[in-house]
């Protein structure tokens, strides 16, 4: 066993992502060494933070993919837990398990270095699947999906209770639903497993999902009853009426149906409220139990139980939710008239059949065999015409029927039910209305929730035109620096050349200087010039031709014609060609020629290299160009750096900004669910009950046959 790490102060996520930018230097392990992980939109790794730790995406050089924890915050006995619940799960034969829920994982000490120090990782099995709530986001109206998978999850349970294992942090994000049905269950941290027996909890889990009376010392196998109670809860409601999602659920809400605030006062709940007043008994039951468990200790808190589930579509008649003072704002839906009163046929079972015959009963018996052979008798008899006996048929049967409807509408039976059909009707008048209402606070729902989606639409079209702005100064601030620096780079690559050129160009202007003057002390003098006497010498001098330096050459130009002269042309140091008599191609030649004498004699005495004195000033120049040059590369950085930082912090300052009318919006939308939600809850399930009370005037239809006039005359003569 390992020593356990103490209490180092550990990176940020923001340190982790930038060190994961090289997994080949970070990373310890040889499967991760090199891996590539997946990058968010600025380039950068994509973290999935948590409270405490920051989950990586990473792809290995073998293209296996994994998940890596890094750890924001110390936990005690880290490393001796995750062995603990690492011997654990790998000692469980798959086969006894009813879904395949573990995940691999290894726990690196110094898996990652970061910012100098080496800190530990959890390696981890990627997973193919999404979390409970978002595959209740997409499946929550297939009744037969949902209750499938309460079904997997109580089998999950199950198979954690048989090893004595408990989660620690059984909540919506930890349930992974994969593509068959079945959970996988990620998140380790806070596991119990046997080993760990007589040690604290490191945390208590998601609020949304806790007893309200757990604490720290609260760590054993009893850990997830009332987690257990929570989820299958919302699942079997779900399961039975898909519409308790969209009315108790919010969307991204961190929680299923009930929330922290149900468990701490369920009297006040309005959602526990929704489901404790359902017309499904499991619904119902599931309820009253969290309810009762919401404030017992965990260690009473007893093992998940599955609940048989009704058969789909099978009304069960329940106590209606909202039998209390009726709300203002369903006033004006609701008939005002009272629907049942003692004595009335609601509490009284209707009559079948007519019974105990009165004196005008019998007399109707009697009388109604003479009413049909009176008539035939004095036809018989010849006594009337045909006609007159037709018209006395006509007029008995017109009187026995009239005779017949008044004492039928006497009888009790008759009263009785006629006056219970009458208060049907005013009770179904009276049904409409919160059907009406039910009708259109579900418009308003409707109409809520697409202004929602299109607020939270553009929402995040305003986010990502926040993200878009920032990643265009970045990339503009980037081509800038790239374009600057590209340029200040060339010029400091061509400084070597032109600090060459220049010192080339001084040796050169310092040779030439020293040859000039000394060109200029070696004056022109008849005793060198064979063939130019005073005269020329003197010439020469009047044209300004007085020493070496004072003419560079000649120029012979051919005059043409008959004799072909050739004339000599003085070059002279300020670009002038002399044309003075008496020096013809001969004395020209012989000028040049000494000039040239002059200028070797002097150019051997010349000096070989660059004075020491200049050499330093002109490299101290050019060392000063190079240092602007290197200094203006620095500042392109820092400029670029700024122009980073502004980007960055608009950007913050905008998503803030619609984070805080986020925040205010979502408050608002909140309230107006929970104000949905009461209305829901005052009118309780209004479509059940204008059915139950069309089946009850169906019924009584049914019973109006059996008291119908036939049955009534038939009565009357036998009876029965």
């Amino acid at each position: 066993m390992s020593t356990a790490r103490g209490p180092l102060a550990f990176p940020s996520g923001r340190e982790y992502q930038e060190a994961l930018q090289n997994t080949d230097v970070c990373l310890r392990d040889h499967d991760l060494r090199g891996a590539r992980p997946q990058a968010n939109k600025l380039g950068l790794p994509r973290p999935i933070s948590g409270q405490f730790a920051s989950v990586f995406s990473l792809t290995s050089t073998a293209g296996r993919r994994y998940a890596l924890k890094c750890f924001t915050s110390h936990v005690r006995d880290q490393q001796d837990r995750y062995e603990a619940i690492s011997n654990k799960l790998s000692g469980i034969d798959p086969g006894s398990l009813s879904q395949p829920w573990r995940i691999g994982f290894d726990y690196v000490p110094d898996g990652i270095l970061v910012n100098g120090s080496r800190f530990p990782v959890l390696k981890m099995d990627w997973v193919e699947a999404v979390t409970l709530s978002n595959w209740l986001d997409h499946h929550f109206t297939d009744s037969v999906a949902v209750r499938n998978l309460a079904e997997r999850f109580a089998q999950l349970t199950t198979d954690l209770a048989a090893h004595d294992i408990a989660h620690g942090d059984l909540q919506h994000g930890n349930l992974l639903v994969a593509q068959d049905g079945t959970f996988r269950l990620v998140d380790y941290d806070g596991m119990f497993v046997p080993a760990l027996n007589g040690r604290r909890s490191t945390e208590r889990g998601h609020r949304n999902y806790q007893s309200p009376a757990r604490g720290d010392d609260d760590f054993d196998s009893t850990l997830d009853h009332f987690s257990n109670w929570v989820i299958y809860l919302a699942l079997q409601a779900i399961a039975v009426d898909s519409s308790l999602w969209t009315r108790l659920h919010e969307p991204d809400g961190e929680y299923l149906l009930l929330m922290e605030d149900d468990f701490k006062n369920p009297a006040g709940s309005v959602r526990l409220s929704a489901l404790l007043g359902h017309t499904e008994s499991t619904v119902r039951g599931l309820a009253e139990q969290i309810k009762a468990l919401a404030w017992q200790p965990l260690s009473l808190v007893p093992r998940l139980s599955v609940v048989a589930t009704p058969t789909p579509g099978v009304h069960i008649p329940s106590p209606r939710a909202g039998t209390g003072r009726r709300p203002d704002w369903l006033d004006h839906h609701v008939t005002s008239t009272t629907t049942s009163s003692p004595g009335t046929p609601a509490t009284h079972p209707l009559p079948r059949a007519y019974s105990h015959r009165r004196i005008a009963d019998v007399l109707l018996g009697l009388l109604l065999p003479l009413a049909v052979l009176t008539p035939s008798a004095l036809a018989l008899a010849e006594l009337i015409s045909p006609l007159v006996t037709a018209l006395s048929y006509g007029g008995t049967l017109g009187a026995t029927a009239l005779t017949t409807r008044a004492a039928r509408g006497t009888r009790p039976e008759t009263k009785l039910l006629r006056a219970h059909l009458s208060q049907l009707r005013e009770k179904r008048r009276a049904a409409l209305g919160p059907v009406r209402a039910a009708e259109q606070l579900q418009r308003q729902r409707q109409e809520f929730d697409a202004s929602e989606a299109d607020r939270k639409r553009r929402l995040t079209a305003a986010q990502k035109e926040l993200e878009s702005a920032h990643q265009k100064a970045i990339k503009k601030a980037g081509k800038k620096k790239v374009q600057e620096q590209q340029a200040i780079d060339r010029g400091i690559a061509a400084l070597a050349g032109e600090l060459r050129a220049a010192l080339d160009r001084a040796f050169a202007s310092d040779r030439k200087e020293f040859i000039d003057r000394e060109l200029r002390k070696v004056r022109l003098h008849e005793r060198e010039l064979t063939g130019i006497g005073r005269a020329l010498v003197q010439a020469l001098a009047a044209h300004g031709v007085r020493t070496a330096a004072d003419f560079t050459g000649i120029t012979l130009v051919s005059a043409g014609g008959r004799y072909n002269n050739v004339t000599g042309l003085i070059n002279t140091a300020d670009g002038r060609r002399l044309n003075i008599k008496g020096i013809g191609e001969s004395r020209a030649r012989t000028l040049e020629a000494w000039r040239v004498r002059q200028y070797a004699r002097i150019s051997s005495r010349a000096p070989s290299t660059l004075h020491a004195a200049r050499r330093q000033s002109i490299e101290a120049d050019f060392k000063w160009r190079e240092s602007d040059l290197f200094r203006r590369r620095l500042e392109t950085e820092a400029t670029a750096r700024t122009a980073r930082e502004d980007a960055e912090q608009k950007m913050r300052s905008g998503l803030a900004q619609l984070a805080s009318e986020d925040q205010l919006a979502a408050g608002r939308a909140s309230q107006q669910r929970q104000l949905f939600a009461q209305q829901a809850t005052q009118l309780g399930d209004a479509h059940g009950r204008l059915t139950d009370v069309d089946a009850e005037i169906a019924a009584a239809r049914r019973s109006a046959r059996t008291l119908s006039s036939f049955r009534y005359l038939r009565f009357a003569l036998t009876g029965r």
